[in-house]
């Protein structure tokens, strides 16, 4: 076929006619004179209410000024512009906000010089979404769990999740057993567990059932004690008057009167157990749909991990607070030639010890030391430590063979593995003779002690270091009278 032959107005006819975008031809007044009928914007408005006028007047919900900058931006320049995205209400479907790419493309007159626009725009509000879904899902990933502390953690997953997917969000957790022992049970949670609120997003968002650090169970049968029944996330449309609602009516009126009309409750499930629930809330215009219960329910799988996690570690931290507490002395001996005080304060749960053991010859060895490490392992390997040493300390030997001896147990005690390696242990020890007036300390990986002279200046103490959990030496040094 000749391609002289072909019409120029029937392939615009064709392209105008069974173009699957939208397309439109604007003069320099940004006045529809051309459009593509099929477009899903304005499908089914009649051609009259758009040939002839501006995109503010037939849609004026669909970012008018947005377009017009880009519109005026095309026609100045002369370039294209390519793949811009706009976000609006279009008038053929303004119950759900549309994400539109847009390309203008500026043409010129060659008979009278006359400006037009013409424009492609083509809806990508699925791709867009299901972008927005993923970026969701990536933050969670990023910013939650990073620490250990549960109340922490669940404020973490709130803020990834609002605004841009929930415009509220709650997270609501099981109370643990008295003193944080045992774990939480498998299986369906009963509907009269009480739930404490820890966490929620916006600040305004409070007023959602309950405020932060309330305790008490649910109101039955709702969506939240489903949940916690089943440990299945599940989609809820709020519409008032719906029988759930009526469990209590005073408790879920906060539901409905921000206007909340969807909802999503995702129990926190981490080995089988239900810690708790997340909540999400939109009063928004696009109500929650299928997909976003996906990413609710990768979101909720990925918080009850790391809440697990902060669970745990508070467990054991307790548990190696209260055995190093017990590990430690008691009340300190009376002794008839030294006056002795103490604080202890500890930086962590783990192997810090100390101890005042008297000697024949009313001598004393003053005692402190760490294990390296944290939780149980740390403490009761310190603790073994702490009784090896007082052991040998009362057969009367000397500080150095104290420390030689002492290795010998921390070896026996904890072996080097290839594998795990070792607790490494620091000591210091000083033993104060009333008889010589001398002092002689040792040290192994330890800092030296601090002598502070009568006006209450710190003296430094010369202690050369041994190597930590092995033989250390030592030298004898007389206190300032």
């Amino acid at each position: 076929m000749d391609p002289d032959a072909v019409d120029d107005s029937l392939i615009l006819d064709a392209l105008f006619g069974n173009s699957p975008q939208g397309l439109y031809v604007l003069d320099s007044e940004h006045r529809v004179l051309r459009y593509n009928s099929a477009g899903r914007g304005v499908r089914d408005l009649p051609p009259e209410d758009i040939i002839g006028h501006t995109v503010d007047e037939f849609a004026p919900e669909f970012a008018p000024d947005e377009i017009k900058e880009l519109m005026d931006e095309a026609l100045s320049t002369g370039r294209p512009l390519r793949n811009r995205l706009v976000r609006g209400r279009a008038p053929s479907d303004p119950e759900h906000p549309k994400t539109v790419e847009i390309s203008l493309f500026p043409v010129r007159d060659p008979r009278d010089g006359t400006t037009a626009v013409v424009a492609v725009l083509e809806d990508v509000s699925e791709r867009e979404a299901a972008a927005e879904r993923l970026a969701v899902l990536s933050r969670v990933h990023r910013t939650v769990g990073s620490t250990l502390d549960v109340d922490r953690t669940a404020e973490e997953l709130v803020t990834a999740l609002v605004p841009d997917f929930a415009d509220a969000a709650c997270v609501d957790l099981i109370d643990e057993p008295p003193a944080g022992w045992g774990h939480p049970e498998p299986g369906p949670v009963p509907s009269d567990t009480p739930l404490r609120r820890v966490a929620y997003a916006p600040a305004t968002a409070s007023r959602t059932l309950r405020e932060k650090g309330d305790s008490k169970a649910f109101p039955y049968p709702t969506p939240y004690t489903q949940a916690l029944a089943d440990a299945e996330a599940r989609l809820v449309q709020v519409e008032p008057g719906m029988s759930w609602l009526g469990a209590d009516p005073g408790g879920l009126a906060p539901l409905v009167e921000p206007g909340v009309h969807s909802m999503i409750v995702a129990p926190l499930v981490a080995q089988e157990a239900v810690l708790g629930l997340l909540s999400l809330y939109r009063h928004r215009s696009d109500p929650f749909t299928e997909k976003d219960l996906e990413v609710a329910r990768q979101a909720a799988s990925a918080g009850a991990a790391h809440l697990a996690n902060a669970r745990s570690y508070r467990r054991e931290h307790m548990v190696a607070s209260a055995l190093q507490r017990r590990l430690q002395p008691g009340t300190l001996p009376q002794l008839s030639a030294a006056e002795t005080s103490h604080v202890y304060l500890p930086e962590s749960a783990g192997g810090d010890w100390y101890d005042v053991i008297p000697l024949s010859g009313a001598r004393v060895a003053l005692v402190v030391g760490d294990v390296n490490g944290h939780g149980i392992e740390a403490a009761a390997t310190m603790g073994q430590l702490r009784l090896s040493l007082r052991a040998l300390a009362l057969r009367d030997l000397e500080p150095d063979e104290l420390l030689t001896h002492l290795d010998e147990v921390a070896s026996l005690l904890d072996p080097p593995s290839p594998t795990c390696g070792s607790h490494v242990a620091t000591c210091a020890i000083t033993v104060y003779d009333p008889v010589s007036r001398l002092c002689t300390a040792v040290r192994a990986g330890h800092p030296a002690p601090v002598i502070v002279d009568p006006q209450g200046a710190p003296m430094e103490l010369d202690v050369p270091e041994g190597p930590r959990s092995a033989r250390a030496g030592g030298a004898p040094t007389r206190p300032p009278p």
